[in-house]
């Protein structure tokens, strides 16, 4: 009758010294560590360079010359627009226009603030385009959004006054990147500022 064979767990082998194999044992657990290290590094810098890869500059840019597309080409008008120079879309969040700190819905209310001496009722009806509600807008890169463009109005004392005064105007833009990093840039700053979320407006630009 055989007996049966019994295993036994065999040590793993060593060096046959004690001391070399504890150096040994320490050295890969710091190789380890390192290259652990280096991943969540290289990880970081390439979510730094996906975000700078993407990165959304707003610029605020104002004039008296506009083409309206109407096939007419550039002509008088006074013009505000927003336009993303930088490298990835920007999403408008929130727009305020104002006229020394006083902010203003649109154009009519902004002329009101900087612009009207006369009765009201005495000038003409104020005819200009407008874009309409922004808020929420995405911008491309290299793209723009106008916010109004007034085209020259002889009759209109008003335009005269603000065609003297349009690069006073004021406006805050606030931005967001696709990775939903923020940004405000006041047309009152030559460069935007970091923010965590986009301020709600005391009174919104609603492009009416």
């Amino acid at each position: 009758m055989e007996e049966g064979s019994h295993g036994h767990a065999h040590r793993p082998h060593g060096s046959g010294f004690h001391w070399l194999d504890i150096s040994l044992a320490l050295s890969a657990f710091f190789v380890s560590l390192v290259s652990l290290g280096l991943a969540i590094h290289n990880g970081r810098t390439m979510e730094k360079l996906v975000a700078a890869n993407s990165y959304p500059n707003i610029d605020i840019e104002t004039g008296n010359r506009f083409d309206f597309g109407d096939g007419l080409g550039l002509r008088p008008a006074i013009y505000l627009s927003v336009a993303n120079t930088g490298i990835g879309p920007a999403r408008l969040r929130s727009l305020q226009l104002s006229w020394q700190g006083k902010p203003a819905a649109d154009l009519a209310a902004l002329v009101a603030l900087c612009c009207s001496a006369e009765d009201a009722a005495s000038l003409p009806r104020m005819d200009y385009w407008r874009s309409g509600e922004l808020r929420g807008a995405m911008v491309a890169a290299g793209q723009s959004a106008n916010l109004y463009a007034w085209p020259e109005a002889l009759g209109d004392p008003r335009w005269a006054r603000l065609a003297e005064l349009y690069e006073k105007v004021g406006l805050e833009v606030c931005y967001c990147s696709v990775f939903d990093e923020c940004y405000v840039h006041d047309s009152g700053h030559r460069e935007p500022s970091r923010v965590k979320a986009c301020p709600a407006p005391a009174v919104p630009y609603t492009g009416n």
